[in-house]
């Protein structure tokens, strides 16, 4: 048997009664574990300061020193190891003075073959989750060079090293990538790093504020420009002064606002609404999209040389798919953000837990693993999550577009023939609606506006199938 790192996992036999050593190092042995023993608690303890063991399996009655006090040493020394206790003279008392102690199961002498490998298998288990959260604590706790945008995987390294080479070069950059990767988490790495870093970091989502918004949000306005307009608001531009302007979704800027941005890339130069007058601006920008701007090109719907203007360095943000590597690193990290001490976040994942969350495409990206986190924060029940407490979609097939019918979109009709009329209804009803406004959401980059308008759905309704979903736009 192997464990995460490749190595055959260790397992210390200790009984001070040479045929139970022999009997359970047999039965280990034959089934691929490295096996040594110990005849007593205090050479098993040289044992474990000398090498790194997985599990210790230990009787409870021994000279020298009791199995409950090796358990204790084994604990207060911090072994990470899993521990089995067994015995001949079981007791209510005991047991649970085992398991309180530090003990990670109970066996009864004699026990069966089958009996000591389940409870191997199932120690086992629990200690290689244990130690995989623990890793991905530490190296959650390491990656503070780059704030949230975090990763171990080479496409993340990759960025990271674009970022570090962008950073101190004062020209345009254009971000790409999907919705939810993390481009406006870029964008801020790109300005902490920069000469402009103690000048002020000033960010609008185009996509967010109506077009006739926008352009004072971006310029300001003078009093009295419009209705509305009591007194002189400085826009995002001069207030951004020295520092860096993060446009998020440049692609739905309207195109009488791209002429007005261009004139301001060019001459550095920018005109409040109701004014005649120009101010000297000096900011850097950067940009992000996650739509095709080559293409919007050519539907002229964006224009060409404030493309060229804005992309004088390219940096793609790669989506969760192409760096599966980091979910587990990612989720462990927002289970730290959003859990409290009211509402702890769960510890440990199944085995098939994590092959699921492993197989997902994760079309909304990071932050739709942020959603998952905050979900399995609110519907823990015992600190270890199973795959049957992941919502609906990411069991119903393999999340590549195949699987069950329902996961492509697709009823199964046999699965509602079996049980009354009205509650297959419901149930079909609350499936799809579950899905769809998760989709609509994700599309609209958590836009419940631009959701509303796009499905016909009023905002209150998606307040509500939100609400009752437990779903939440990580802050």
């Amino acid at each position: 048997m192997t464990n995460l790192i490749g190595r055959l996992e260790t397992i210390l036999v200790v009984d001070d009664v040479p045929d139970w050593l022999d009997t359970c190092s047999d039965i280990l042995g034959d089934q691929g574990y490295k096996i040594l023993t110990a005849a007593s608690a205090l050479a098993a303890l040289k044992i474990l300061e000398d090498q790194p063991i997985d599990l210790v399996v230990t009787d409870m009655t021994m000279p020298e020193m009791s199995g409950l006090e090796l358990v204790r040493r084994i604990r207060e020394a911090d072994r990470g190891c899993g521990i089995i206790l067994m015995t001949g003279y079981p007791t209510v008392e005991t047991a649970v003075t085992a398991l309180k102690g530090g003990a990670s199961d109970y066996l009864v002498k004699p026990f069966t073959p089958e009996q000591l490998l389940h409870s191997v298998g199932s120690t086992l288990d629990k200690t290689r989750l244990m130690r995989e959260n623990q890793f991905l604590e530490s190296q959650v706790a390491g990656l503070t060079q780059y704030g949230e945008l975090i990763g171990r995987s080479e496409p993340m390294h990759q960025l990271y090293q674009e970022l570090e080479r962008a950073a101190g070069i004062d020209a345009s950059v254009l971000l790409t990538g999907e919705s939810g990767t993390g481009k406006e988490l870029a964008a801020r790495i790109l300005h902490r790093k920069s000469p402009r870093a103690k000048k002020h970091f000033a960010a609008i989502n185009c996509a967010a504020i109506p077009d006739n918004l926008l352009e004072s949000e971006l310029f300001g306005h003078e009093a009295g420009a419009f209705t509305g307009a009591t007194e002189t608001r400085l826009g995002l531009l001069e207030n951004a002064e020295g520092g860096t302007v993060f446009l998020d979704e440049i692609g739905e800027m309207p195109g009488s606002l791209q002429v007005k941005l261009l004139r301001v890339i060019e001459d550095r130069k920018v005109r409040r609404l109701g004014s005649n007058k120009e101010r000297v601006v000096n900011v850097r920008f950067i940009s992000a999209t996650n739509r095709d701007l080559a293409a919007l090109i050519g539907q002229r719907s964006f224009r060409e040389d404030l493309y060229y203007r804005l992309n004088v360095i390219m940096l793609r943000v790669p989506p969760l798919r192409e760096r599966k590597e980091d979910i587990l690193l990612l989720l462990q990290h927002f289970f730290k953000m959003y859990g409290t001490r009211a509402r702890p976040a769960p510890r440990e994942l199944t085995p098939e837990a994590r092959d699921r969350l492993l197989r997902y495409s994760w079309p909304g990206n990071v932050r739709e693993l942020a959603n998952l986190a905050q979900f399995l924060i609110f519907a823990d029940r015992d600190g270890l999550v199973r795959e049957e407490d992941l919502p609906r979609h990411f069991i119903q097939g393999d999340g590549q577009g195949g699987g069950t019918k329902e996961a492509r979109g697709e009823p199964d009709w046999a699965a509602y023939y079996d049980i009354p009329f009205t509650t297959a209804k419901k149930r079909l009803f609350e499936t799809f609606e579950d899905a769809y406004v998760r989709h609509s959401l994700l599309k609209h980059d958590w836009n419940i506006s631009a959701a509303a308008e796009a499905s016909g759905i009023d905002r209150r309704t998606i307040h509500r199938i939100v609400n009752k979903l437990g779903l939440k736009r990580p802050g």
